[in-house]
């Protein structure tokens, strides 16, 4: 039985891995909502229940859109396949109820008073999509271009599903 162990931990050691884990692949892209860049996007790569060697890979989009995944301070992720989220929440409105101001999704929702119209407005609704991706080296660059999703149709699905 222990002879089995360590054989197994020895074909994990030899399949890629180092002390510092699997081979990452460097991803980058550029997040768009209708073709312009998205400041401030989670770009979040989870591992397929099929991916052994997959770890969680994250980044936030800068000024132009631009992202590149890290893995445990890593750069990069490894080959295989993920589900990918991509999601951009807009800062609190100016006047959020103060407990809120930890929570985007709250805030919204607590708007009231001139920043109540706001909540309508493209420019203040929540952007998100996820999908299926797979990783290989042949591909490095993965552009998304995500959809909005208002305020007050997510506060609808919020409510629904209680």
């Amino acid at each position: 039985m222990m002879r089995r162990v360590i054989m197994a931990a020895m074909a994990v050691l030899l399949s890629g891995c180092s002390e510092s884990g699997p081979k990452l692949l460097p991803i980058h892209g550029t997040v768009t909502n209708n073709g312009k860049p998205v400041e401030g996007a989670s770009v979040i790569f989870t591992p397929d229940p099929s991916n052994a060697l997959g770890q969680p890979a994250t980044d936030v989009s800068g000024p132009d859109g631009n992202y590149k995944l890290m893995t445990n301070n890593r750069a990069g992720v490894a080959a295989g396949k993920y589900r990918v989220a991509v999601i951009k929440v807009p800062p609190p409105p100016e006047s959020t109820n103060e407990s809120f101001t930890s929570d985007p999704f709250m805030a919204q929702l607590s708007v009231s008073g001139p920043d109540a119209k706001k909540k309508n407005n493209p420019a203040s609704a929540t952007l998100e999509d996820s999908f299926e991706r797979e990783v290989t080296a042949q591909d490095p660059v993965m552009d998304f271009d995500i959809k909005s999703k208002s305020t007050s149709a997510s506060a609808a699905t919020a409510a629904e599903k209680k």
